[in-house]
């Protein structure tokens, strides 16, 4: 019923300078709304259906942007109105955000925020936990960032061995590692805090440095406490200022 309701206005209906494409040209992008933002990507409606109305149906099926962003493919093309040819669209321009989220200059990971400055573009948005490892050298600075699990992330689910294994193979001489909670709930579990313990203990009996263990949920981080990481336990935020707590440091983007 909602989407019947929402026939929209057609942009032929609309003066020329009143447009999306012809307001963002004068007044940037920043003057649209999600649904004229998201119209420019669609860019064409469907049979009785203006674009802007289908862009308002998608961000309300969805839950806006931050919604949007989770999907994938799958799911997006199964969309009212959408289709394979959008939902691919959709899919490669998150992507590209995530991509330009990433560091591409990575400075060493003296503390728990330059750990979550490196692991976080992977693992905002995503719809299912994701598990990283982030190898680097001797002085801790990056190397690799290793995609180990995506899904069912446990203490059973990742063992020590396999993590140690993938940073040795790739020369590593300290790690961190970095996983995501797709429900938004910050709080450590118990089973996220007994596999921080179980490599920082198997990490000592090699001679690797553990720096830390980085959780993810929603738009904030925390690092779960390490006894041996060396690292500071500064959290960072928005503004540059972080806290601390009995879990480790925390920090919001």
């Amino acid at each position: 019923m909602a989407d019947q309701e929402e026939q929209g206005e057609a942009l032929a209906d609309i003066p020329t300078h009143d447009r999306p494409r012809e307001r963002m040209r004068r007044l940037g992008i920043g003057s649209l709304t999600d649904d004229e933002v998201l119209a420019l990507v669609l860019g064409s409606g469907q049979t009785g259906r203006s674009v802007l109305a289908l862009a308002r149906s998608v961000l309300r099926r969805t839950g806006g942007f931050p919604g949007l962003a989770t999907m994938d493919f799958a799911r997006l093309e199964r969309l009212p109105g959408v289709g394979p040819a959008t939902a691919g669209r959709l899919v490669a321009i998150t992507e590209i955000w995530r991509r330009a989220g990433a560091s591409s200059a990575w400075t060493r990971l003296v503390d728990h925020k330059t750990i979550a400055e490196v692991v976080r573009p992977e693992l905002l948005h995503r719809d299912s936990e994701r598990f990283l490892i982030v190898v680097a050298d001797r002085a801790a600075r990056p190397i690799e960032l290793v995609l180990m699990r995506d899904g069912g992330v446990d203490e059973t689910s990742v063992q020590p061995a396999d993590v140690l294994q993938a940073v040795l193979t790739r020369g590593g001489r300290s790690f961190a590692v970095a996983h995501n909670h797709p429900s938004g709930v910050l709080d450590a579990s118990v089973a996220d805090i007994m596999l921080t313990r179980r490599l920082d203990q198997a990490a000592a009996t090699l001679g690797l440095r553990f720096l830390g263990h980085i959780l993810v949920a929603g738009e904030s981080w925390t690092a779960l406490p390490v006894a041996s990481s060396g690292v500071t336990g500064s959290g960072g935020s928005g503004r540059g200022r972080g806290r601390s707590s009995r879990g480790g440091s925390r920090g919001a983007a």
